[in-house]
């Protein structure tokens, strides 16, 4: 049986050490807000990882760094379902990077994997005998001790960050001092500058320059340090709940993360997670799933994840819940496609954009929204969004739903 746990119980540095100075031959697997990362250990040294966040796929990590536009990502991905070939040999083949370089950026991108899991404040933890990673993604030679001490340099710098920017809805504006010229020679450090136009939020900078939120608030805390930009204001956009007004939640929500998809139910669902919430100590969670299950069976499918996004808050190490919430993704996708977002679809905005920014839109139906230009298919979009395939479909759904978009047939 697995070792599981959180951090709050056992942290990750102290899971680290554990596992190097035992010399494990194990893979821990770490989530939160349901993205998984998967550290492979050999012996007590880090051998690979990998991650199923799209931020964090090797497509979305070059167009960050300025390899790739999203229309060539999206080029490459075309090849790539063609093909099966793996994305990087495609890349190469496109003559967008050499060999060399992709073999530095894929070691770039698992130095990433592993080192993002010092920004999260708690998660939950799985350590499972045995490596499973041959073949699959990009070899490594790390000792625990390396992992430790640039992972410590990282957290340190984040929470003075944070201390700076403690909120996802603040707004910067340029001061209009002249950047200097080293700044404009880093593409990653360009783009995030230019995205600064006293409109968008944190959230919405980071979305768009497919970019980890460490990544991306570091260069904004640099260009604030260097006087090139301001704090001009803070945003809230209120995540919508599609519940009667005397069922609306009266106490203070939390914060969602950064870049978390919004949590929003649809009315029957709606009413029903509220009510899961507020008999959550009164039922066994066997009694709950069996609830999701009756709503999967009754093609529900939306509303069986509102349920299991619920209980996952509680029981995220939880193994039948993750794989029915897992079945039920999938089944939501595979019936979206099929009857609410046919993947050739060219979705294209009901309202100019100027009349859709006067209405409440989360940052990631904005960066949705902002790729609907009438030549790019509801799949391509979702392939190039740093957004989980199942998040993104939602609010497109959402959206079409409120008349927000239509969606118009390929020529």
């Amino acid at each position: 049986m697995p070792l599981s746990g959180t951090f709050s119980c056992m942290s990750l540095p102290d899971l680290l050490q554990w596992l190097g100075h035992a010399q494990k031959t194990s893979t821990l697997e770490v989530e939160r807000d349901k993205v998984v990362r998967r550290i492979f250990f050999r012996d007590g040294r880090v051998v690979a990882c990998c991650s199923d966040e799209p931020a964090q796929r090797l497509g979305q990590y070059l167009v960050s760094r300025g390899k790739l536009s999203e229309a060539l990502l999206r080029e490459a991905l075309a090849r790539h379902e063609a093909t099966r070939m793996h994305l990087g040999q495609v890349l190469v083949d496109m003559g967008i990077v050499s060999l060399e370089e992709l073999h530095q950026l894929l070691a770039g991108q698992a130095e990433e994997t592993i080192f993002s899991i010092f920004d999260w404040d708690d998660a939950a933890f799985r350590v499972r005998d045995g490596v499973a990673a041959q073949g699959l993604v990009f070899p490594l030679d790390l000792r625990v001790d390396e992992i430790l001490l640039q992972g410590a340099q990282r957290y340190d710098e984040m929470r003075r960050i944070r201390e700076l920017f403690p909120d996802g809805g603040i707004v910067l504006q340029s001061t209009g001092k002249r950047p200097p010229s080293d700044l404009l020679r880093n593409r990653m450090a360009r783009r995030v500058y230019e995205l600064v136009d006293g409109e968008r939020s944190l959230a919405e900078i980071v979305l768009q320059a497919h970019a980890s939120e460490y990544h991306v608030f570091r260069l904004l805390f640099e260009l604030f340090r260097a006087g090139l930009v301001k704090i001009g204001g803070v945003v809230r956009v209120e995540e919508e709940l599609d519940l009667p007004p005397d069922e609306l939640p009266r106490e203070e929500q939390p914060a969602a993360p950064i870049g978390a998809p919004p949590r929003v139910a649809q009315a029957a669902s709606g009413r029903a997670v509220a009510t899961l919430v507020a008999t959550r100590d009164s039922v066994t969670i066997e009694t709950e799933l069996l609830a999701a299950r009756r709503l999967m069976d009754s093609d529900e499918y939306e509303a069986a994840i509102d349920v299991l996004d619920v209980l996952y808050q509680a029981e995220p190490n939880h193994e039948s819940l993750r794989r029915l919430r897992a079945e039920a993704e999938a089944a939501f996708v595979e019936k979206a496609y099929r009857h609410y977002l046919p993947a050739r679809k060219l979705p294209v905005l009901a309202r100019s954009m100027d009349e859709l920014t006067r209405e409440q839109i989360t940052p990631t139906e904005f960066f949705l929204l902002s790729r609907m230009d009438g030549t790019w298919s509801v799949k391509s979009i979702v392939q190039v969004s740093p957004i989980r395939e199942v998040d993104a479909l939602r609010a497109m759904k959402r959206m079409r739903e409120k008349g927000l978009i239509t969606l118009r047939d390929p020529e």
